[in-house]
């Protein structure tokens, strides 16, 4: 694996840094395509297209340094993007406040607009994670199992997490394309793809123990955690899958 897809002299193209790319601009034609459906037009997507990503971006590195605070002891580390990653979880804390001014301005609910931009989630754990399989990196615990493999500066063979994520990001997506379609109330498009999302996360984490850092749970288990009872509860409030 080489992180690098290609090279002209001083510019270097990175798997992750495409496959990023790729989740945004995917994340964007699914909008377009289900906007209209939930009563939001192309203007507004346009509007809010480029808020949205900044914000994202903004908030996945601001999640990943307040979740591993001992990698910045320099503060102007912080804005080294090539130090350290970022965290799906504060890409989604920016982007729903995000969607919620929005909202507000545009007399939208911000359930409404979570619904339409909320397939970027699976499309991330899709393509992202393949950017870092091939940076070598979020591998899971040894393993003894035929498709181990061994990433750099391993000696044994592991467990390729990202490739599991990749799998379950796809059958989220499914999942979310098919409530779209049945779509009963704001909100249950995103709930639905959080909660999948969120349960995946926990389950699949458990083959990290070296990324543990309270109990038993890793970083990203902690917020997933919270996000499956927050999502359950609301879709329980409003009957879904109940009714």
């Amino acid at each position: 694996m080489d992180p690098v897809l290609v090279q002209f002299g001083p510019l270097v193209i990175r798997w992750y840094g495409v496959m990023l790319a790729t989740t945004i601009l995917l994340g964007l034609v699914m909008a377009y395509r289900y906007g209209p459906r939930c009563g939001i037009m192309r203007e507004q997507l346009d509007r809010l297209a480029i808020p949205f990503i900044v914000a994202a971006v903004v908030g996945a590195r601001l999640g990943y340094v307040l979740s591993h605070p001992s990698e910045f002891i320099n503060p102007v580390e912080i804005l080294r993007i090539d130090h350290g990653g970022l965290s799906s979880h504060g890409a989604i804390a920016a982007g729903l406040v995000v969607l919620w001014i929005a909202g507000r301005r545009q007399g939208i609910s911000l359930w409404t607009f979570a619904d339409v931009i909320s397939f970027t989630i699976p499309l991330g754990n899709i393509f992202v994670r393949f950017g870092n399989f091939m940076n070598g990196e979020l591998y899971g615990d040894p393993t003894t199992l035929p498709w181990g493999v061994q990433f750099p500066g391993t000696t044994e063979l592991r467990h390729p997490l990202q490739i599991y994520e990749m799998i379950f990001g796809a059958i989220v997506l499914l999942a979310g394309i098919r409530t779209a379609r049945r779509r009963a109330f704001e909100g249950q498009v995103f709930w639905t793809i959080m909660v999948l999302t969120s349960i995946g996360r926990i389950f699949l984490d458990a083959l990290r123990s070296e990324e543990r850092v309270w109990w038993i749970l890793t970083p990203g288990q902690i917020p997933a955690i919270l996000l499956v009872i927050v999502g359950i509860w609301f879709l329980w409030r409003r009957g879904y899958p109940f009714r």
